[in-house]
């Protein structure tokens, strides 16, 4: 899945395409958006008659690393550098929603609440800092949206959510060995590299989601909501692959070593666990109409990173990997709005401000997260009185990622320091009908 689309690190809005074209501003607020279904229940409270949408989103994020990998004797690191992204991922976002009454909505929804993928060749220069990092969470999610009356409404949803990654990295075993031993006694730095690729997944783990809705105004929408973190343990398996003496260097350092906390590496692979929770959020959204053609709204999103402190990977109680992340809560805010031109054509515009949760303490070429400036565009077709097409494009300017670090004894103890100049494009398609 795609990195970095907008919420920090690897979190992803839920969102269709008009909602990309505002920058996300406003959320689900706006009359008979389907993806309230998720991002806030209350909402559907005010439907008027069931809806289905289906959303294709496609995100390019972009990281080029401008400076220098030396190995664990200040030799410059071999290998070329390559962007670690400059593809299109897609990802998909399903929602229905139908009233049941007057003040009864209830809705159901598929969605991709996280997710990133860095994918570098295992022969680059920053290989001991990481090859490909994957990661993607698919939410399922029920909920209902209750009218308390003309101008309040309340919503409440579970969610399950699956699931799976992939972190695999190179290990520098005669780095380890020169660090431990003082001097590259066993072989130079660089010349036994060992792939260490794991393979995690959840099957299913659930949270919880809230929301509300106020209409002060007949021109005024204010919601909130709140969505639960959810605790996940994934399992799966880690194996190795490449040089034989490396190997042997993995296998014989914690008998030599044992006290300097060097991983217990099988080399024919075994099982692996990590705990990956991901983080409560909370989102403040209003709309304003000022007529029957111009709408404006404003969103403030809170993500709770600092849950997001180590990951960690277990292999039968002994720790393989221990990557210090140290994210601090983040906040975005974003303005846009609607103004429509006729009964059939809308044009929609936003912009926004995305801080980042990453620090320079852990920052790497995993996630090279950087604050962004966010510049929605698009449009939308009423094609009929039941079906309607949207289309969103945001351009996101990423401010150049301070990166500097000292990788862990067991990867190599080689370095990083420089800076990734970063943008990204996000293009969206959606379809809707309303029955």
């Amino acid at each position: 899945m795609p990195l970095r689309a907008q919420a920090g690190s690897f979190q992803l809005p839920t969102d269709n395409a008009a909602g990309w074209a505002r920058a996300n501003a406003g959320g689900s607020l706006f009359a008979n958006d389907p993806t309230a279904v998720y991002n806030n229940p209350a909402a559907m409270a005010f439907f008027t008659a069931p809806v289905l949408q289906i959303t294709g989103t496609a995100i390019r994020p972009s990281a080029k690393f401008e400076g220098e990998f030396k190995d664990q004797q200040g030799n410059p690191v071999t290998g070329g550098n390559p962007n670690g992204f400059a593809k299109f991922k897609p990802f998909p976002n399903v929602a229905f929603a139908a009233p049941i009454n007057d003040r009864l909505t209830l809705g159901g929804s598929v969605t991709v609440p996280f997710g990133l993928v860095s994918v570098y060749n295992p022969t680059w220069q920053g290989r001991y800092f990481g090859t490909k990092t994957s990661l993607q969470s698919v939410a399922v999610s029920f909920s209902a949206g209750f009218k308390v009356n003309d101008q309040f409404s309340l919503g409440l949803g579970v969610v399950g959510q699956q699931t799976k990654a992939q972190l695999n990295t190179m290990l520098d075993p005669t780095g380890t060995a020169a660090a431990l031993f003082g001097a590259p006694i066993l072989g130079a730095p660089q010349s036994e590299d060992v792939q260490l690729n794991v393979t995690l997944k959840k099957s299913m783990a659930f949270g919880y989601f809230v929301g509300a809705e106020f209409k002060p105004t007949s021109q005024d929408s204010i919601g909130l909501s709140f969505h639960s973190r959810i605790n996940q343990t994934l399992g799966g398996r880690y194996r190795l692959y490449g040089s034989a003496a490396g190997m042997g260097l993995i296998e014989l350092g914690p008998t030599v070593f044992p006290d300097a906390g060097l991983p217990s590496l099988n080399p024919n692979g075994n099982s692996a666990k990590a705990v990956l929770n991901t983080p409560a959020f909370a989102t403040v959204d209003w709309v304003h109409d000022f007529n029957n053609k111009f709408s404006l709204a404003a969103s403030v999103k809170w993500t709770q990173w600092s849950s997001f402190d180590n990951l960690v990977l277990i292999s039968n109680g002994n720790e393989l990997v221990k990557l210090p992340q140290k994210y601090k809560n983040s906040f975005i805010y974003s303005v846009g709005g609607d103004y429509h031109l006729n009964d059939q054509w809308t044009l929609r515009a936003g912009i926004g401000y995305d801080q980042t949760p990453t620090n320079i303490i852990s920052r790497d070429p995993r996630i090279p997260d950087g604050a962004r400036r966010l510049l929605g565009l698009g449009f939308g077709y009423q094609a009929s009185e039941h079906l309607a097409v949207d289309f969103g494009y945001q351009h996101q300017f990423v401010k150049d990622t301070r990166v500097k670090m000292t990788n862990q004894i067991g990867l190599g103890a080689g370095t990083m320091d420089g800076k990734f100049k970063d943008h990204g494009d996000v293009v969206s398609l959606t379809g809707t009908y309303k029955f």
